[in-house]
């Protein structure tokens, strides 16, 4: 079964237009309101009691760090933290974003010994992860070619399957000019959650899922092909050069209605 969740009210306050309550309650609130059955948010923000009385449930959580540099216990430690506390309110995966060789800002090139260390490291991430009783999957994030094309390389090459999945974002997928079908096609059961959010041929993201040059329709249909079960998040963004004129509640329902009726 194939449910929706939604983080773009907890992952940024500056881009929710027309939306007030962005505490941990409010939160709730809204993403239950907009007819989601998940969030993602940081476990530290919310707590059982919020998410029972919103009847909305914790879906998963974000993490990430500098798995290309100067990578450390510290920094590992700190994604497991995540982990056990989104297990602790019922949630079912966390997804990493690495930062690029150099860190952000950069495109530094990958190597192949790069992706050789990270794997290692991600691995041994994955295991800890896992004894939390969660998935971890990266989360590709890269804005260029070159970068979902290490960040594929890595997940495809260099971790053990068994305990690192791909959580792919489509909008990031397509603004690094990738093909998001393929992706989902070529990785199958290995895909271990998404994000959604349309792009405009210029890569300003879309005011709502069913805005934008990106083929929503084949994406859904292509998860769907792939016999995946498990979270979606909806993840629109209104940056300051989108064409917003309604407001992030209305975009967030509309949108989560129609991918809802694509995923059945």
């Amino acid at each position: 079964m194939i449910r929706l969740s939604t983080n773009s009210f907890s992952w940024n306050k500056t881009y929710n237009v027309g939306v007030e309550e962005l505490d941990g309650p409010g939160i709730c609130r809204q993403a239950a309101t907009c007819g989601a059955a998940g969030i993602e948010i940081d476990p530290s923000r919310v707590t059982a009691a919020q998410l029972a009385e919103a009847r909305i449930a914790l879906s998963g959580a974000s993490t990430g760090g500098p798995l290309f540099d100067a990578w450390n216990d510290a920094d590992a430690d700190k994604v497991v933290a995540v982990a056990a506390g989104a297990k602790a309110l019922g949630g079912e995966y966390v997804f990493f974003t690495a930062a690029p060789k150099g860190g952000w800002g950069r495109k530094e090139p990958v190597t192949v010994d790069d992706l050789q260390r990270a794997g290692a490291r991600f691995s041994t991430l994955g295991a800890r992860v896992q004894r939390e009783g969660v998935k971890i999957g990266l989360h590709n994030h890269a804005a260029c070619p070159a970068g979902l094309a290490a960040e594929l390389a890595l997940i495809r090459d260099h971790v053990d399957p068994a305990l690192v999945g791909l959580y792919l974002d489509v909008g990031w997928a397509f603004c690094s000019d990738g093909d998001p079908v393929a992706i989902i096609r070529e990785f199958g059961p290995r895909c271990m959650g998404f994000h959604f959010r349309n792009h405009t041929a210029t890569k300003v993201p879309a005011q709502t899922l069913a805005e934008g040059a990106m083929d929503i329709r084949a994406i859904a249909a292509a998860i769907k092909s792939s016999g995946y079960s498990g979270w979606v998040a909806l993840e629109l963004w209104h940056r300051n050069d989108v064409a917003v004129n309604h407001s992030m509640v209305d975009c967030q329902r509309e949108s989560l209605a129609w991918l809802r009726s694509l995923l059945q």
